[in-house]
């Protein structure tokens, strides 16, 4: 296991996989919003997959700091996970649980996206969350009228 610093897992604390996968639900959806997203987040697996395979892969934190990162391959196996798996530790802790069904909030927590980022993301700055999820969108409006 991962030891971080800081954040809601506690200083020093180890972080499991699941952690890491939920840190990157938090940062990947609040980056989403505050590029103007609103949701429901309704992609099949297949289609979403492939454009953040490609993004997360040019994404520097997790090469700059992948400790507190997941590695995500198909299949998922091992160390490495699928990315749908982010989207499955969206529990009824975060204000994006319901991300399939509602539109996304827009105020996470009564936060900005920005703010809601600098709290709950851990290993990048707010500005590099909210870069991936306009790379994100970028991709998967070259597949779909979002």
């Amino acid at each position: 296991m991962t030891t971080i610093s800081v954040g809601r897992c506690g200083y020093g604390q180890r972080v499991t996989k699941q952690q890491r996968l939920r840190n990157v639900a938090e940062g990947f959806m609040a980056g989403l919003v505050a590029n103007g997203f609103n949701g429901p987040f309704k992609y099949s697996n297949p289609d979403w997959e492939l454009p953040f395979y490609r993004v997360w892969h040019r994404w520097e934190p997790p090469r700059r700091n992948p400790a507190v990162f997941p590695s995500f391959a198909p299949g998922g196996t091992g160390r490495s996970s699928e990315p749908r798996e982010i989207l499955w530790q969206l529990k009824s802790t975060s204000p994006f649980n319901s991300y399939a069904s509602e539109p996304l909030p827009t105020h996470p927590m009564g936060l900005t996206p920005e703010e809601y980022l600098e709290i709950w993301a851990e290993g990048a700055e707010p500005g590099e969350w909210i870069a991936l999820g306009t790379d994100f969108l970028g991709e998967l409006g070259k597949r779909f009228d979002i």
